[in-house]
């Protein structure tokens, strides 16, 4: 019997539960023995699967050193969790996104300008300044959280788009009336939107680069173009849970079952 290991970090496996369980019964239900384990604290032997939610691409990487099927993949995992590594990506695919600058660098134009953490998630770690002094104080209090600052985009919109396997899910519109960021787990509101040719153009780009199984590519919007702001990993799905009859946990452990079978 083929077995899948489901990892998540300790702090994140609670706010998660319905997600790990959900990616649990159905890889049961695909005649594989699945666990879900907590990074740090991983049994020994090599699993046939593993799909990695807790955004160490390190991890992801020795695993497929010794050949096991991981998802995402190292390189997925590496861009989607490092900001920066994302824009590097898309300069060099030729996509746009916001000008960006690090400390100590030349600022983008602005302000006002937003000051976000390479590495944050949700939102949390991404704020507004509105002047330079501003700047360098939520640089200053970012510490190793490894600050960027960015131009700032058309406020309280953005659109995500889920890809499986190389395709298109389904994409949201998420807006805000009250914050410059649309994040849904900051009040934001959303709906299922459909995928204009340009943004659809710039996901093929990125997942032909990269190959993420399940993946949010995150876009946001400046003069009517719009900009690649970021890649999701391990992507939270609760819009689409709750919006769509889609089941994308399923969906993953099926799209990687078959995987497995070629």
């Amino acid at each position: 019997m083929r077995s899948c290991w489901i990892v998540y970090d300790r702090m994140d496996l609670d706010a998660n539960r319905f997600f790990a369980d959900r990616l649990r019964t159905r890889a049961e239900e695909l005649g594989m023995e699945a666990r879900i384990v907590v990074n740090g604290s991983l049994p020994d032997g090599k699993p046939d699967l593993l799909i990695n939610r807790g955004r160490d691409w390190k991890l992801s990487a020795g695993y497929e050193m010794i050949g096991t099927l991981v998802s995402n993949p190292a390189e997925a995992c590496r861009i989607g969790n490092d900001k920066l590594e994302t824009y590097l990506m898309a300069r060099r695919l030729g996509i746009p996104h916001m000008q960006f600058s690090r400390p100590g660098e030349t600022l983008p134009p602005g302000p006002p300008w937003v000051v976000k953490s390479r590495i944050g998630h949700g939102g949390s770690e991404v704020f507004l300044a509105g002047s330079r002094d501003e700047v360098g104080r939520l640089c200053s209090s970012m510490g190793d959280r490894l600050p960027l600052v960015q131009a700032m985009a058309d406020p309280g919109a953005d659109m995500r788009v889920y890809v499986l396997g190389g395709r298109i899910l389904a994409a949201a519109l998420r807006t805000s009336g009250t914050d410059f960021r649309a994040n849904r787990s900051l009040g934001g509101r959303a709906e299922i939107c459909a995928v204009p040719e340009d943004v659809r153009r710039m996901v093929e780009d990125v997942c032909a680069d990269i190959r993420p199984d399940l993946a949010g590519i995150d876009f946001v919007f400046s003069d009517g173009r719009a900009y690649l702001n970021e890649v999701e990993d391990a992507v939270g799905t609760r819009m689409l849970y709750e919006l769509t009859d889609l089941d994308p946990a399923g969906a993953l452990v099926e799209h990687l079952h078959s995987k497995m079978s070629l």
